[in-house]
């Protein structure tokens, strides 16, 4: 006897629940699923932005190894960009140069592989980055 008493509304008929007026207004969109993105996509725009602007002032100029260290004061993403092999000019003329990158941000800090390319025009661009591990360290 305690016990149903205890219980309350949870024994109603209906429960609590059968006095919650569930009208759709509209006001709030359904969730929509989002596909995966890759670990490459993950990293904020504007800390790809700060990596090009990175690799477009000091790449050309270092030797294979050195570290270079890149910040992003709007993130607090950091890391470092590391050219590892001499330059190279791609069939389309762009010159080349592979580095090594680390991204550190809120959720670890990973590392990717890629080409810093300076086109014609002069300006520098970031291609086939891709992760050098699938993993957090």
């Amino acid at each position: 006897m305690l016990c149903a008493g205890l219980a309350g509304c949870g024994l109603t008929p209906g429960g609590p629940e059968a006095d919650i007026d569930m009208t759709t207004t509209g006001s709030i969109a359904p969730a929509v699923p989002t596909a995966k993105r890759t670990v490459v996509e993950a990293v904020d725009p504007s800390d790809w932005e700060h990596i090009r602007l990175t690799a477009s002032t000091f790449i050309s100029g270092s030797a294979n190894g050195d570290v270079i260290d890149w910040t992003n004061p709007d993130t607090g993403s950091n890391g470092t960009l590391s050219p590892v092999r001499a330059a190279h000019v791609e069939p389309d003329g762009r010159n080349c140069r592979a580095f090594a990158l680390t991204v550190s941000d809120v959720r670890g800090i990973r590392r990717y592989r890629g080409d810093a390319c300076r086109a014609t025009d002069g300006m520098w661009q970031l291609f086939e980055v891709v992760p050098e591990d699938s993993t957090l360290l």
